[in-house]
């Protein structure tokens, strides 16, 4: 057959040449075949950003998306050509030969090295300064605790991997309310590699004595094989046990709903010096630790609260294949700057996100609360005795003279920067490219740190790591089986039926797009989680990324564009106001991150549907259903099960149900419910079982090759 197509096209060739007045359609023909050519060409160089060259809308569904390519140049999210990186920089009067060139405008060039030092500050950089993680919270002091257990559980493996090493309690642990006796069997969630002598993410410092954290804590896994899975969130991580294990853990009262002067707490708290110079009594420190550490441990496993905007908010672990994943958390605010906004994010993570005391610059506009009162509640139980406040003093005064007094002057800005057009420390504003006023940039002049670099070297490095991480392969039965059948193939069709890709564009499945709330409907909380930020933004700008050292007052300064991402350089990015929005997340990888939406609420445990051969399904086992049933109680969300409530209203509405009858997850505690998102796939909607069936397959598939097992 192929034989008989080419004789017929050399029949056609020759019948065109036979003529001298039709040479001109044999160069006409030559001139297609050879663009035809090019696109193919193009379309097969998987590291080449085809993304730029073709409409989304040309990809097909199952077919791999491109990856990021090397030696091109991130210039505030758009990728431009060594070629086309030379030209912006010969426009601006630089010589495009030197490199300073190129970090004096702000693009950074993605190179093998860059990702591979990105890699090492992933997995192996703590995250947190040492004065507000440490010596006030004291989250080391806590993992002390049961030290002795994981070190056994370790030792128990013999050298094997494990994703959920469980812990035997030795000791009874009395967090709150709530007492976990001796003998308890604890699923942590914590990854162990093969081999490994300490969780995945987990990093012990021998200089300082303390055991700190990594990305790599929450933002990755190990394969069957026991190797590092850079990417995949961490869902059944035991976060709300691991951080109520710090002594001090109300230190981070604004992350939830917490007013530290509510009469409730009141008792034998220290009496302090206000900003207006009056005398206010601080909350009893042993009665708002408990009552902080009963709320900390409602929150389902595989789930965090880091916004110090006094909501119940709580989200679950996001997974790390950012590659035109953009904007990023779940609410879209990270939308500017280097590679979309992700740069400014990382910097967020190592900055605001877990920078417990620079909030109180801004308690008093966004949540009503005193900053000596907040300076107050955070010092009165500090872990670190010597940290703790007296009796009748001002909190900000007095905490200056005692860090001056331990060397630690502003200990809370260990690796942090203020930004540039936003005033002095403590008196920082936001902006779109950091929320607290400060950066995460590691001083260039400490040669024995990983992270240490020129400005925003750290967070460049992590944004093209990430960048270049792809899923990993879903090497399910259960996927080989859906693929060898067609079940995956018809799911792609299904996919396409349902106007799925309306939002969901391949090949990366997002549209890069923030939603508003009333389009969504999905649970408003974490949406609105910024929104108090938006008339105290000031406009964005860095440093030029060839700044080193300290920065000195005439260090030269970017400006971050803004246009089509937000209204102004001063608002938030666009879909967030005027009540909230989420972004479109990515479909990829969904294999390895359930339960879904922001929420974690669309749940399902394994076991409890039992689904026919024609694709109907049964609930077999209601006590599965929603967080009740899975994450609340350390237990794991089935992908298939999970991603069947999501497309099924039916089964959503009892998940709802579930997650709504437990007090743990009400809008006064973790508010988490597992509504909105009304985009059905079922017989309401028109389809069949079997189609919704392969439609979850299709999602399921969707990995670094979703075509191929």
């Amino acid at each position: 057959m192929e034989r008989q197509k080419i004789n017929s096209t050399n029949r056609l060739f020759r019948g065109l040449f036979a003529k001298k007045a039709s040479r001109r359609f044999l160069l006409i023909y030559i001139f297609i075949m050879v663009f035809a050519g090019i696109l193919l060409s193009n379309s097969l160089m998987g590291n080449q950003p085809a993304f730029a060259t073709f409409p989304r809308n040309d990809f097909q569904l199952l077919q791999p998306a491109p990856t990021q390519p090397f030696g091109y140049y991130d210039y505030f999210g758009k990728l431009l050509s060594p070629k086309a990186a030379g030209k912006l920089v010969k426009q601006q009067g630089l010589n495009p030969g030197d490199p300073v060139s190129y970090q004096k405008v702000g693009a950074v060039q993605i190179t093998q090295d860059l990702i591979g030092k990105g890699e090492d500050i992933y997995f192996n950089r703590k995250i947190g300064d040492n004065f507000g993680l440490q010596g006030v919270l004291g989250f080391s002091q806590g993992i002390s605790i049961i030290l002795p257990e994981i070190k056994t559980a370790i030792a128990k493996l013999g050298g094997q991997p494990t994703t959920n090493l469980q812990l035997i309690i030795q000791k009874d642990i009395t967090l709150g309310s709530r007492t976990f006796p001796t003998g308890t069997v604890l699923n942590t969630g914590l990854k162990v590699e093969k081999g490994g002598t300490f969780p995945l993410g987990f990093l012990p410092d021998e200089k300082t004595g303390t055991i700190g954290i990594s990305c790599a804590l929450c933002h990755a896994s190990v394969s069957n094989e026991g190797k590092p899975l850079a990417g995949v969130p961490n869902g059944e991580l035991a976060i709300p046990f691991l951080i109520a294990l710090s002594p001090n853990t109300a230190a981070g009262f604004p992350r939830l709903h917490f007013n530290p002067l509510d009469p409730q707490y009141q008792g034998n708290g220290q009496t302090i010096v206000n900003s207006e110079g009056e005398l206010v009594q601080l909350p009893d420190p042993e009665k708002l630790e408990k009552a902080f550490d009963d709320a900390v441990l409602d929150v389902p496993f595989g789930h965090f609260e880091s916004t110090p905007d006094e909501i119940n908010n709580t989200t679950q672990i996001p997974s790390g294949f950012t590659f035109q994943n953009y904007p990023y958390t779940a609410s879209g605010e990270f939308a500017v700057g280097p590679f979309n906004g992700l740069s400014v994010f990382n910097s967020a993570v190592h900055s605001s996100e877990i920078n417990l005391l620079a909030a109180s610059q801004l308690s008093e506009k966004t949540l009503g609360i005193d900053s000596e009162v907040y300076i107050g509640t955070f010092l009165q139980n500090a872990t670190d005795t010597r940290l703790r406040l007296p009796d009748g003093v001002k909190p900000s005064v007095w905490l200056q003279q005692k860090q001056q007094e331990l060397g630690i002057f502003l200990g809370e800005l260990e690796d942090q920067v203020p930004a540039p057009n936003a005033g002095n420390y403590p008196n920082l504003n936001p902006s779109l490219t950091t929320f607290n006023g400060l950066f995460f940039s590691p001083n260039s002049e400490k040669s024995d740190d990983i992270a240490s670099g020129k400005f925003f070297f750290a967070t460049n490095a992590m944004s093209a790591f990430q960048n270049s991480l792809v899923p990993p392969a879903n090497r399910t039965p259960e996927n080989k089986q859906a693929l060898k059948s067609g079940s995956v193939e018809r799911g792609a069709k299904v996919f396409e039926t349902a106007n799925c890709a309306t939002c969901h564009i391949p090949p990366f499945f997002t549209d890069n797009k923030t939603h508003p709330i009333n389009e969504i409907g999905t649970n408003s909380a974490r949406a609105q989680s910024r929104l108090e930020l938006n008339n105290l933004l000031v406009e964005p700008k860095l440093y030029t990324f060839d700044t080193t050292g300290t920065v000195s007052a005439n260090a030269e300064v970017l400006d971050v564009p803004t246009k089509g991402i937000s209204q102004s350089s001063t608002t938030l990015p666009l879909g967030i106001l005027p009540n909230g929005g989420y972004k479109t997340t990515t479909l990829r990888g969904l294999y390895f991150s359930a339960p879904y939406l922001h929420d974690g609420g669309a749940a399902v445990r394994e076991g409890s549907l039992k689904v026919f051969r024609d694709g109907r399904f049964q609930v077999v086992d209601l006590s599965g259903l929603g967080l009740t049933g899975t994450l609340s109680q350390a237990l794991p969300a089935d992908p298939a099960s999970s991603l069947r409530a999501l497309l099924d209203r039916s089964l959503r509405e009892k998940v709802v149900g579930a997650n709504k009858l437990n007090p743990a997850l009400s809008p006064e505690r973790s508010n988490l419910d597992g509504t909105g998102h009304e985009f059905y796939v079922d017989s309401q909607a028109g389809f069949s079982p079997q189609q919704q069936t392969d439609l979850i397959n299709f999602l399921l598939a969707l990995d670094d090759d979703p075509a191929n097992f």
